[in-house]
């Protein structure tokens, strides 16, 4: 019986490293420009609540960006600290002063609590910018006894 629950723990934890591996990091493979400069980028909002879910609802949420530099704006790759989200964005360019989307889905399979997960943006900027989002899961399935 030991030997079964542990044999299950390291499936499931190899599972979620693979997971990890598969959507952490989303580079930018498309994007044929090369940034020529250093330029800005404005969020609306950079954190994002979710409220109140149950394990295993996917959620999507669209953070809205401006170019607020002068230079195009070409993100490189995005960072998703966690398997459980998957991040589509703008593979061209954003020239000076257009807007773009960043589209978040959040899978809340498994989980349970509060959950904080955050999005890293690597692109032509003097620094990465992050985006984060909240929710609270509740797990019809694990019992947190105190």
């Amino acid at each position: 019986m030991k030997r079964l629950l542990f044999i299950l723990i390291v499936f499931s934890l190899s599972s979620c490293i693979h997971q990890k591996e598969k959507r952490g990091k989303i580079t930018n493979a498309n994007s044929l420009e090369k940034p020529k400069g250093i330029t800005e980028i404005s969020f609306n909002e950079t954190v994002h609540e979710f409220g109140k879910l149950i394990s295993g609802e996917i959620v999507v949420t669209t953070f809205t960006f401006t170019n607020s530099g002068n230079h195009n704006l070409i993100i490189k790759n995005i960072n998703a600290g966690c398997g459980c989200l998957r991040v589509k964005y703008p593979k061209t360019a954003i020239k000076p002063g257009e807007k773009g989307l960043i589209e978040v889905e959040f899978d809340s399979s498994g989980m349970f609590g509060r959950q904080y997960k955050t999005i890293e943006i690597d692109a032509n900027c003097k620094e990465p910018k992050h985006l984060a989002i909240f929710a609270i899961v509740k797990n019809e399935n694990l019992e947190i006894k105190y």
